[in-house]
């Protein structure tokens, strides 16, 4: 009797899937599918039709472009600095107004040393030495 009771659970279905539910799910599921892409299109509409961003700009965040402080990556360094040093040989080298308001002009180095020596250097009284 063990025997013929085991041999009824082995081998296939007896009864077959409910064709009624099959139908139902699949058309729940397209009806979920169809729902959600209405839902979806909507909102993408809604979005459209709405500014890009209604938040105001943060006060704190800088609107016009930045440029990067001085000195700024050379592109011919060696050309840059030639035409530098010519500038400042030039100015070390000739006269020239600085304020021509104020009656400030520029000399020659090598003059403006020959006049000091001219006129000599300060020098410590000898009671600043012994301090």
């Amino acid at each position: 009797m063990e025997a013929a009771h085991n041999q009824s659970r082995i081998g296939h279905e007896t009864r077959d899937g409910s064709v009624r539910g099959i139908v139902i799910t699949g058309f729940a599921i397209a009806l979920v599918t169809a729902l959600v892409g209405f839902i979806t299109y909507g909102i993408f509409r809604y979005l459209a039709s709405r500014p890009l961003s209604a938040a105001l700009p943060n006060p704190m965040a800088v609107t016009e472009p930045q440029v990067p402080p001085v000195p700024r990556v050379e592109e011919h360094p060696q050309l840059e600095l030639q035409q530098l040093r010519t500038q400042e040989d030039q100015t070390l080298s000739t006269y020239g107004w600085v304020d021509k308001k104020e009656g400030i002009v520029r000399i020659p180095i090598e003059r403006a040393m020959e006049l000091q020596l001219q006129r000599g250097f300060p020098v410590r009284a000898a009671k600043e030495w012994a301090q």
